[in-house]
């Protein structure tokens, strides 16, 4: 059966029958990733295309943003409750389903007549997104051993960061090419395969636990709360942060916080188990996580302009260069998921958010006159830095909850993952803005005014998020390590 492993022997020269790690189960595995890979590349790959959206469909960009944020809102507040529901009722046919729901999802966008129709599909993409990514981890934890786990969580964890790095780049390069529908349409054909080999190769399985029935008013809840916050948060800069729908938007968030903790626990079958929460390993690494990802998040926002603006690159040139980050992340994250199982996550975790810190403050120093090769290389270290916290980090995260919570620790990677991109975003935009001033309004587009507003505006922005970075280290030793 697919995913079963067997023990494997060996005997060295002197006699002695030592054991072998089994090997890791492939036909499961490759699969189980490239569905993630393509449902986390969906996170960003229709971002670099909103202008030309807003041109095709003859409408403002603030219309335009929505494609990207009913994505983002319902994709934040529904990893918690369908990574519980993968716990309740088996997480085969909610990662099977949602790889089907994105391949009909894919369709429907591409198609698209109307800006509407576009946003709605972008919705049901959503929701097929959700129930992927929150049971990607909960899966290949359930079967593959214990020693191996960190090797394949890194595959799993190179495989989420490639997506979100390259997403823009291949939405970049189709736009150019091709077209906007493009972005879609070209990736149904391997979703579609992807979903029809994982009806083969999952086995049917069953919470062990074999607790039933989903804390709708839970879900409900903590839906509500991250929808706010995150809607909040990413509107803020657009409509102003003293806007009364931005206030309204934040006390929302903020009031069912606690309303949410007060249901929990009360709950027979909570969509977030509180005792989770009293795990150190778990709720400081979740905690690093958020931290981690605020600053990912920042880089990938920031180094466009940086690049483009500042540099005068366009935006393929631009795209290649970025890519030095992904194609980093790529390569050593299965090494130092092997590495992880052999030594742990108490140094690597540390050492990787170090590295990415320094990377991100190298990166902040750049001038109009960096080197090319010197920019790839500083975004290559943030990139091996990534590799290095990512597989622990999330080994550490699923190796600490029972297994009848594995698909609940899924969809909570997945939310600190969001929730941190959501404040890395909004902050960093916010301190570039700031620090860039006036000068980037004013100046022509293309003047060395304008080149020194945007660098101005980069180097405040990644500085704070070096140190968020820097502070997540404290964050893990004090709570997140074992």
């Amino acid at each position: 059966m697919p995913g079963e492993q067997d023990e494997q022997r060996s005997e060295g020269a002197s006699g002695v029958v030592r054991r072998r790690a089994p090997r890791l189960p492939w036909l499961v595995l490759a699969p189980v990733a490239g569905s993630v890979l393509l449902s986390t590349m969906d996170t960003s790959i229709v971002n670099i295309a909103l202008p030309t959206l807003a041109s095709e469909f003859d409408t403002a960009i603030d219309a335009v943003v929505w494609v990207m944020l009913v994505f983002v809102l319902l994709g934040t507040g529904l990893a918690l409750p369908f990574g519980r529901l993968g716990d309740l009722y088996g997480r085969k046919r909610f990662f099977v389903g949602g790889n089907a729901i994105v391949a009909l999802s894919l369709l429907a966008a591409g198609a698209a007549p109307s800006l509407p129709a576009l946003v709605a599909a972008r919705g049901l993409q959503a929701v097929g997104n959700s129930m992927v990514v929150s049971n990607g981890n909960a899966i290949v934890t359930s079967f593959v051993p214990p020693e191996r786990r960190g090797q394949a969580l890194g595959i799993m964890g190179g495989t989420v960061g490639f997506g979100l790095a390259a997403g823009p780049v291949l939405g970049g390069v189709l736009v150019e090419l091709l077209d906007w529908r493009a972005i879609f349409l070209t990736r149904l054909p391997l979703s579609v395969t992807l979903t029809a080999l994982l009806l083969l190769v999952l086995r049917s399985t069953s919470a062990e636990g074999r607790e039933r029935g989903l804390d709708i008013p839970g879900s409900l809840t903590i839906f509500g709360s991250l929808a706010s916050l995150t809607l909040a948060v990413n509107r803020g800069n657009a409509w102003g942060w003293d806007s009364p729908w931005i206030i309204a938007l934040f006390v929302l968030g903020l009031a069912l916080a606690p309303l949410f903790v007060w249901i929990e626990r009360r709950a027979a079958s909570p969509v977030v188990s509180l005792e989770l929460l009293r795990i150190r390993a778990f709720s400081g690494s979740v905690g690093t996580a958020i931290l981690f990802y605020w600053g990912f998040a920042a880089v990938m926002v920031l180094t466009p302009f940086y690049l483009v603006g500042a540099r005068g690159f366009s935006t393929l040139e631009a795209g290649a260069i970025i890519a030095a980050q992904p194609l980093t992340l790529f390569v050593f994250a299965p090494i130092t998921g092997r590495l992880a199982d052999r030594v742990g996550p108490r140094l690597l975790v540390p050492l990787g958010l170090a590295s990415s810190s320094l990377g991100i403050t190298l990166l902040a120093l750049a001038d109009g006159g960096t080197a090319v090769p010197d920019v790839a290389a500083r975004l290559s270290l943030i990139g091996l830095g990534m590799a290095l916290f990512q597989s622990p980090n999330n080994s550490t995260i699923m190796g600490s909850v029972p297994v009848q919570r594995l698909g609940m620790a899924s969809a909570a990677i997945v939310t600190a993952r969001r929730i941190g991109q959501a404040g890395g975003i909004a902050v960093s935009g916010a301190v570039f803005t700031v620090f860039a001033g006036a000068n980037l309004t004013a100046a022509a587009e293309g003047s060395p005014l304008r080149s020194l507003a945007i660098i101005d505006g980069l180097q405040a922005g990644l500085l704070l998020t070096a140190a968020v970075v820097a502070s997540a280290i404290a964050v893990y030793w004090r709570w997140g390590a074992d």
